[in-house]
């Protein structure tokens, strides 16, 4: 089978540093973060707001009577109070595909440093995907100026394409609110805060991931439409480890050393999960014909 990476992928893309970097605070504003939530999985999977027997306009009424206006005051009570405390750590490593593993090299040494092995397709009719097809193979002949701006002793070692990574979090303290009120038996209201706190760490991870396409200069295919955006409205993808293309959580270990995202107060349990729960992490893939499949 001719690998999707050497048969579309004609340049890969310049990132604009290599490595890991925490994001400044300032630039992590709960209002622009609060657009891009995801009201329908907010609304009806978190909150419970069904639309039963109502017909669309109904419910949508219906919505913007009741579950609009809850949404709008607890951004307002998150900037006011202050239990949102939004970081990020993303970065950029050299990397090349090999069959099946994605190879990832150090920016500075050009030392492998490990490799994610990820499952292919087998069944009957599949495609036959596997996430390491969308990056261009070790050694691969160049397609433009990459080994002008590579870091050369990666380069040299076989790295031929660009690994974006990103962890995201609302921190620790709206789930010790969230706690206080489930302990004080204020179930519904403990409801709503948890629904909310965790659909904001899906907004930042959307919001987040766009500024990724932006360095990366892709982004000018994006959906300008939310709901479009949301169905991937946008080129390559953003895959989490447990999810059916990449299933194996404890990759995130992989994740956790080149993120270091201990610094933002994100912890990986036992069982390879990240707290606080309100924290999700990805690797971001650049390539066209990246989206989401079922192995």
């Amino acid at each position: 089978m001719t690998p999707i990476s050497s048969s579309l992928l004609s340049t890969t893309r310049r990132p604009p540093f290599w490595g890991r970097r925490v994001v400044d605070s300032s630039e992590l504003e709960i209002g622009v973060i609060s657009r891009y939530v995801n009201k329908n999985a907010l609304f009806r999977g978190q909150w419970g707001f069904r639309k039963g027997e109502m017909s669309q306009p109904e419910y949508e009424a219906y919505l913007e009577r009741l579950a609009e206006p809850m949404f709008e005051d607890m951004v307002l009570q998150a900037m006011g109070e202050g239990w949102l405390e939004p970081a990020v750590v993303y970065g950029y490593w050299p990397v090349a595909s090999d069959k099946n593993d994605l190879i990832v090299f150090d920016p500075a040494s050009g030392a492998e440093r490990f490799r994610f092995n990820f499952p292919r397709q087998m069944g009957a009719g599949s495609r036959h995907l596997c996430i390491a097809d969308f990056f261009r193979p070790r050694y691969a002949d160049p397609t433009g100026q990459e080994q002008t701006w590579f870091p050369q002793a990666a380069w040299e070692n076989g790295a031929r394409d660009v690994l974006a990574a990103q962890v995201v979090t609302m921190g620790r303290k709206v789930s010790e609110v969230a706690q206080a009120l489930f302990q004080s038996d204020a179930y519904q209201d403990y409801l709503y805060l948890h629904g909310f706190s965790v659909e904001m760490a899906e907004a930042l991870a959307e919001y987040w991931h766009k500024r990724i396409r932006q360095q990366l200069d892709i982004a000018q295919d994006d959906a300008t439409n939310l709901q479009e955006l949301f169905r991937q409205g946008y080129q390559g993808s953003r895959y989490s480890f447990g999810y059916p293309a990449c299933p194996r959580l404890e990759d995130q270990r992989y994740l956790q050393d080149l993120l270091q995202w201990q610094e933002i107060g994100v912890e990986l349990s036992e069982e390879y999960q990240l707290h606080p729960e309100q924290s999700t992490s990805a690797i971001v893939v650049h390539h066209p014909a990246a989206k989401y499949f079922n192995l």
